[in-house]
């Protein structure tokens, strides 16, 4: 079936294309809303500016699509192939993408607010700018585990967006909006959050070992049982933040502002925290075996029962801070 076929067809009111071949089909700017295309093949296929709203796509075949600026708006796209697809500024706004193949797709500046995305697989597809506000990629009992490795996130915005469990592992997350964000478990291992808005998001329990945090904004974000080793996480805005049972070990903290913040039991060993603001901050039992606490303020900081008789205290502000016998500090 040719284009024109189509979509005569489809005029007549006939929605039922479902399993046909239709690769490199020219549907540019087409009205196929609410259009049955189950596993049809549309390789190669011209969807440009096309109004897929609706469309059941589900196992279809899009490698390779062009697709940019086409409305996919609450779409069934469940464990379709896009890879290599491009998806420039497309509105998948809704769209069940739950086992897709986005691999190297072009999701730039795209709209996937509120779309199902568990268990996709976006490995090394280009997020760049892409709107994720509430969007799913949760890991649920493991059945589901989004797969973003080597994604690039930059500038996304991913407000409120649930990523428990997800695959995050040397993603580009610089300067996007991870604000309210869910990412309890996910593997952020080596990931790039330099700038990035992290207000009041969940890290529980995530694995952000070797991960950059430079910059970022963490106010109030919990990072509670999280593996930090090696991270970097220098200039960082993160009053009232907790890192509670965290492991902090050789990171770098330095110039940091962390008023009010827990890092109660939290694992500091070799870490440094030159220059950082600690003030009234908890440190109840953590250990800061040699950490670099140079120039460090501690005012009012509680250090109850903390390990710190090896650390590098050159110029440390401890003003009636609460020390590791439970003395407080003149």
């Amino acid at each position: 079936m040719n284009a024109t076929e189509l979509l005569q067809s489809y005029a007549r009111g006939d929605m039922d294309f479902k399993g046909l071949t239709l690769v490199g089909i020219d549907l540019a700017g087409a009205d196929l809303i609410g259009a049955n295309l189950v596993q049809a093949d549309l390789e190669n296929a011209n969807l440009t500016l096309a109004y897929l709203n609706r469309v059941r796509l589900r196992q279809a075949n899009l490698s390779r699509a062009q697709m940019g600026g086409a409305n996919l708006n609450q779409a069934d796209l469940s464990a379709a192939i896009l890879h290599d697809a491009d998806l420039h500024g497309a509105s998948l706004q809704g769209a069940d993408l739950r086992s897709a193949n986005i691999t190297l797709a072009d999701l730039l500046d795209a709209n996937l607010m509120g779309a199902d995305l568990r268990n996709a697989d976006l490995s090394g597809a280009n997020l760049t700018g892409a709107c994720l506000r509430g969007a799913n990629l949760r890991q649920e009992n493991r059945k589901y585990i989004t797969n973003l490795r080597g994604a690039k996130l930059h500038q996304a915005d991913l407000r409120g967006t649930n990523l428990s469990g997800a695959n995050l592992a040397a993603v580009d997350l610089s300067r996007a909006n991870l604000s309210e964000a869910v990412l309890r478990e996910a593997n952020l291992k080596g990931a790039n959050l330099k700038g990035a808005i992290l207000i009041n998001a969940n890290f529980s329990g995530a694995d952000l070992s070797g991960a950059n945090l430079d910059d970022t904004d963490l106010t109030q974000g919990r990072f509670s049982r999280s593996d930090l080793t090696l991270a970097q996480i220098n200039r960082v805005r993160g009053r009232g933040a907790d890192f509670t049972d965290a492991l902090l070990k050789q990171a770098q903290l330095n110039r940091c502002d962390f008023q009010n913040s827990r890092f109660t039991r939290a694992d500091l060993a070799r870490a440094s925290l030159r220059g950082s603001c600690l003030v009234k901050a908890m440190f109840v039992q953590a250990y800061l075996g040699r950490a670099d606490l140079t120039d460090t303020d501690f005012t009012e900081a509680v250090l109850d029962r903390a390990e710190m008789s090896s650390a590098i205290v050159m110029n440390t502000l401890l003003t009636n801070a609460t020390m590791p016998d439970g003395s407080i500090h003149e």
